[in-house]
């Protein structure tokens, strides 16, 4: 049996450039043989050890100040209820479960690569600064 192929064309409607036909009938997505651009998982990487990164910050902050220093109010409420170890793998787990998410969809993102390298930004200026600077000044004092 011969091989059937659907052109893959930009002026092809979708869902038919998506897909390209295989010997026997099966149909394999385009989009699942592509690559995640290394950029693309160079800053995941990054934001997710960022995550990491936070929590540790934050769990060692809480643990000498309390939960009131936490500036998410979300996040502080979370932590009054289930107590903020509890809270911060929850929340960092599932932010990093969502860096994931979002870099298999690099593809058919176009912006990503911008709003990764934004929120990686956000987090240094925002979390990681702040924190640092207020642990320093805690242990050295």
């Amino acid at each position: 049996m011969g091989h059937a192929v659907l052109k893959n064309t930009e002026n092809t409607p979708s869902p038919v450039r998506a897909f390209t036909l295989i010997q026997g009938g099966r149909f394999a997505s385009a989009a699942a043989r592509a690559s995640i651009p290394s950029e693309i998982v160079a800053l995941g990487l990054i934001l997710a050890l960022l995550q990491v990164f936070d929590g540790v910050l934050t769990a060692v902050g809480m643990s000498h100040f309390g939960t009131s220093m936490e500036g998410n109010l979300l996040l502080r409420s979370l932590m009054g209820v289930i107590g903020y170890i509890p809270a911060l793998v929850l929340v960092k787990g599932a932010s990093i479960l969502l860096i994931g998410a979002l870099c298999l969809q690099a593809s058919k993102v176009r912006w990503l690569k911008s709003a990764f390298i934004g929120v990686i930004a956000l987090y240094v200026v925002m979390a990681v600064i702040p924190w640092t600077y207020i642990l320093l000044l805690e242990f050295l004092a």
